[in-house]
Order: C-alpha cells, then structure tokens, then sequence
C-alpha cells in the first residue's frame, strides 16, 4: 500500500507546474491581443525620462505663474496684492480661495499643481 505523504508531493508538483504554464499562457495571450496604441501607451509610460529633455520647474516665479495661466503679469501682481489686502481682514479661510504660495528672499513662488487646484476650487465656487 502506498502511503498519503508520498503520494502528496508529486500531486503537488504536478498541479504547480500547471498553474505555471497556464500562468504562463495567460500572459502571452494578453500580450499578443493587446491593441497598438495599448502597447505605445504602456510603452510610453515605463520610458525612462531622456538626459536631454529639461526637468518640470517645481516653483514658477510671479511672470512665469502670469504666462502659465494665461494673464499678463501686472493682471497676475493685482490678483495677488488683492487676495493679499482681503487676507489681512480674515482669521482663516478656505485653502483655496486665494492662490497659494511661498515667499522667499521678497520673491513670491508658486506651485503649477496649486494653481491648478485653485482654478478649480474658485469654478466650483464662484
């Protein structure tokens, strides 16, 4: 009589090798049925930024924020020297309700992300 200990492990082997190759069918028919645009998207994504292309500035100064959002400068300094007036009068407010930024060395910077949120809180809000 065979006993249950021996017989388990060549069940087991048996049973992992064909998850293996099923896995391994799976992924090559996904792979072959994926669209060409499919494959130039993931291809895309996963392609290591080049040493030429010029890194995303992570602050933008007062001129480049005004360009970036499509204003003139002086439209974008009279915005910000008017939320700065309208802060000085409130104990708290809403993130969002005026731009944010940081200021170093008497230089306002702001972030392209923040502007964005806050585009998008004052069209919900206005």
């Amino acid at each position: 009589m065979i006993k249950k200990e021996n017989l388990l492990l060549p069940i087991s082997i048996i049973i992992l090798g064909g998850c293996i190759v099923l896995s391994a069918w799976i992924i090559m028919y996904g792979l072959k049925h994926k669209t060409q645009s499919e494959l130039l998207i993931t291809s895309e994504a996963e392609k290591p930024p080049a040493m030429y292309d010029v890194q995303k500035k992570a602050l933008l100064n007062s001129e480049e924020a005004a360009q970036y959002m499509g204003i003139s400068s002086k439209e974008f300094d009279f915005l910000i020297e008017s939320h700065i007036i309208q802060k000085k009068n409130l104990h708290s407010y809403e993130t969002y309700r005026f731009i944010p930024f940081i200021e170093i060395a008497s230089i306002r910077y702001f972030n392209e992300t923040e502007i964005n949120k806050w585009i998008e809180y004052n069209m919900l809000h206005t």
